[in-house]
């Protein structure tokens, strides 16, 4: 992909990119930025099993243009469900670390952290926090998303005061502290998870390999039971082609998984 077909513009709603701006008072070092950068690689490929790329970098303020890799390397892919997978992926991962680095209040059950507080972005939260306030920066991130409702964007800014609340908030949580997932949840994992899967396009071996990448994904993260699930209701639902690709990355039997190093 040529980087001139992203859109690099300071409110743009190319849903391909985030958009993370350091407005510094004290300089932002290559090693601050080198720092938030595999930070968020790191948290973004364990969640995706992809790389994070970065696009286009700005100095003044720090402006810091980031791409899924499967976009940026993929040309061809612009349009594509693959595209359209890993910009809805970059998404979910903009709105964890917006969640856990400025989370909404909620009621807080004791013994138990919450729910907004996702550890799969901690990397990235000690990252970008711990640069703000050596900075003194305030933070703004932006990421959009298409979708048939219109255009959705993620916008929010933090102090330098947040950031170190932040920063804060993961040093004291508990090292064994895990995401409590209930029913309810699980069944919106599984909702999103078959939609995502029950819009894509007749089978091709194109969007075969893009499956057995989302497979995997899930699969390392400890989806696999909700695979199992959404394997079951696309079956119900006459999508026989995308429910045995997930089947045959499951091992073919349930509780079995196959993930290619």
């Amino acid at each position: 992909m040529n980087v001139t077909e992203l859109d690099f513009s300071k409110n743009s709603e190319d849903d391909r990119l985030l958009l993370i701006i350091f407005d510094n008072e004290r300089p932002v070092s290559a090693a601050h930025v080198a720092a938030v950068l595999k930070a968020l690689d790191s948290d973004y490929r364990q969640m995706t099993g992809r790389d994070l790329v970065l696009a286009r970098m700005e100095l003044g303020s720090t402006w810091l243009w980031l791409v899924d890799i499967a976009v940026y390397a993929g040309g061809a892919l612009k349009d594509t469900a693959a595209a359209t997978k890993a910009s809805a992926e970059l998404w979910v991962f903009a709105k964890k670390i917006r969640d856990a680095i400025k989370p909404k209040k909620q009621i807080v059950v004791s013994g138990h952290e919450p729910a907004a507080l996702d550890e799969g972005v901690d990397k990235s939260i000690m990252a970008i926090a711990k640069a703000a306030e050596a900075t003194n920066s305030n933070v703004r991130m932006r990421k959009t998303v298409t979708t048939s409702a219109g255009v959705q964007t993620i916008e929010v800014e933090v102090t330098p005061l947040e950031a170190k609340e932040a920063r804060k908030r993961m040093r004291q949580r508990p090292k064994t502290a895990k995401k409590i997932v209930d029913s309810a949840s699980q069944a919106e994992d599984h909702y999103e998870v078959a939609r995502t899967f029950r819009e894509l396009p007749p089978m091709t071996g194109e969007l075969e390999a893009v499956i057995q990448a989302i497979v995997q994904a899930h699969v390392t993260n400890g989806g696999a039971y909700i695979l199992e699930q959404v394997a079951s209701t696309l079956e119900a639902e006459g999508r026989w082609d995308i429910a045995s690709v997930i089947r045959q990355n499951l091992g073919g039997g349930r509780g079995t998984a196959h993930v290619e190093n």
